[in-house]
């Protein structure tokens, strides 16, 4: 049996609450060794590069805020968290450099916004992601943004589900771009028409997973669900992975495992058992495109009323910055904020005639809505500052070589470029068009920073995974062994023979791209 297992066989890492406040009092050195896992289950990281303190982790489904949470948020950074915080892949926010003491006053603040902090780590179902203009996009078949949050309510603070064999990962979404990155996810579910009756619903992924050495995407369930039969399905499956999954071992507990292991029928088979009921086959799927780019102004379904998507690059924000784009959503917008996959922000209901003002504001100069299109797609796991895993500052690292990269790409053809830290792929990178996994290499009788080069990652119809190209890159080399993967970027879209796929960009008529 894993470690971590038998701690959750010892005390669930939903009863942890109380020993929280009690060392908050007592001092960080009274802290149990096994509970720094268990209070992961209340959004609490304790990392070796940060000896002390913790790592904060919030819950924002669907990635949306308003603006009182926003700045909030970043009055917690600067008053606690030596004003730093992350935008992460999963559409969410996380602290840096917490003190057990001051634990029970951000408590005490986040419970009265109403920000979620709770199972947002270890072996629980995370923050569920969807698209960021849910309820906003012309195109979109439904809002799913309501079902993010019923999900989270479904499965949350109950210790039926407080005790899975590894984390779990779930998006929804009614968008036809997928920008939710379903084919990664334990559980997607993407819009799609069923049956006769021309029910809007969603067809169902299972078993998607980015880290590890077996990336895999998901397999298709052929699986429709009604939007009133989405939480019970979820519910279903987490019970399901809950019982049936490979707790034995750490590197085989997800659920592509088990999905692999059974087949999909037999799995499939299982769940029809547990929720008494067949499930309808897929229905049309509605999905035209994959991971939508939300950067840049564009229109809303609302008469009138615009987005305007600033790149934060690769989410590195501060509580300032954090305060401010709260104050731009009161004073352009409907004090209202979403958060993205690719670490970025939007302030939304912005009216037509007050975009210009907007874009003239300072912080968008610094989070510009019309990025180089080296620092358009641009992705980051934490890096070495905060994570004990990465071997490198990824976050540093990836800024630096996209300025680089500046002269080599055309400005509407950029690339997904990723980079994570370590195998455990927080950084996305086998999805990407050029992906990087650090590494470090001895050069001349010296250890220096480099990367592993992946390429042809995508998602769609005819999915794959990135291809690993060049191994232990010094970062030094990168721009230039990068040159002939990045030949085919041409304007016309007409890629040359082994080039890297390119992305195109969608921006609205009269503004640049």
């Amino acid at each position: 049996m894993a470690d971590i297992e038998a701690i959750k066989r010892a005390k669930d890492g939903l009863d942890v609450l109380d020993d929280i406040y009690r060392y908050a009092k007592l001092g960080f050195d009274a802290i149990d060794p096994d509970d720094y896992e268990r209070m992961k289950w209340y959004g609490l990281f304790h990392r070796r590069q940060t000896p002390g303190f913790f790592m904060m982790r919030l819950r924002i489904p669907n990635g949306i805020l308003t603006s009182r949470q926003m700045a909030t948020l970043g009055d917690l950074a600067n008053r606690y968290g030596r004003g730093k915080a992350d935008l992460t892949t999963r559409q969410n926010l996380q602290l840096r450099w917490i003190r057990i003491e001051d634990v029970p006053a951000i408590f005490e603040t986040l419970n009265d916004i109403g920000t979620g902090h709770l199972q947002t780590g270890m072996d629980n179902v995370r923050n569920v992601t969807g698209c960021p203009i849910a309820g906003l996009d012309p195109q979109e078949v439904l809002d799913a943004a309501p079902l993010a949050k019923a999900i989270q309510e479904g499965i949350l603070g109950r210790k039926e589900f407080s005790n899975l064999p590894r984390k779990f990962n779930i998006s929804v979404s009614g968008c036809r771009q997928d920008c939710a990155l379903s084919q990664t996810h334990d559980i997607g579910l993407t819009p799609a028409t069923g049956g006769d009756t021309g029910t809007v619903g969603f067809n169902v992924r299972i078993g998607g997973a980015m880290g590890g050495k077996s990336t895999h995407l998901s397999w298709d369930l052929d699986a429709f669900a009604a939007p009133d039969e989405v939480v019970e399905l979820c519910r279903a499956l987490v019970a399901l992975f809950r019982d049936e999954g490979f707790r034995e071992s750490r590197q085989r507990a997800r659920l592509k495992w088990l999905v692999e292991g059974w087949g999909v029928e037999r799995f499939r088979a299982e769940l029809e058992r547990r929720l008494g009921r067949s499930l309808d086959r897929a229905g049309r799927d509605e999905v035209v495109a994959y991971g939508g780019d939300h950067i840049g102004v564009r229109r809303q379904k609302q008469e009138g009323m615009r987005y305007v998507g600033g790149l934060v690059p690769a989410g590195r924000i501060t509580g300032d910055e954090l305060i401010e784009f709260a104050r731009l959503a009161d004073t352009y917008g409907s004090r209202e904020l979403r958060l993205t996959s690719d670490q970025n922000v939007l302030i939304v209901n912005v009216p037509g005639e007050r975009v210009p003002a907007l874009l003239q504001e300072p912080l968008l100069k610094r989070f510009t809505p019309f990025p180089s299109a080296s620092f358009r797609r641009l992705v980051s796991c934490t890096g070495i500052d905060f994570c004990h895993f990465s071997l490198i500052d990824t976050k540093g690292r990836a800024v630096e070589l996209a300025e680089r990269l500046e002269a080599l790409l055309p400005n509407d053809r950029p690339l997904r470029m990723h980079w994570s830290g370590c195998p455990h792929a927080c950084g996305q990178h086998r999805i990407a068009d050029v992906g990087f996994q650090a590494a470090r290499v001895r050069v001349d009788g010296e250890t220096v920073d480099a990367a592993d080069v992946y390429v042809g990652g995508q998602l769609g119809k005819e999915p794959r995974l990135a291809t690993k190209v060049l191994e232990g890159v010094p970062l030094t080399e990168l721009p230039d062994r990068l040159k002939p993967f990045l030949e085919g970027a041409s304007r016309d879209g007409a890629a040359k023979p082994g080039a890297v796929p390119t992305i195109q960009v969608q921006a609205e008529e009269g503004v640049p791209a």
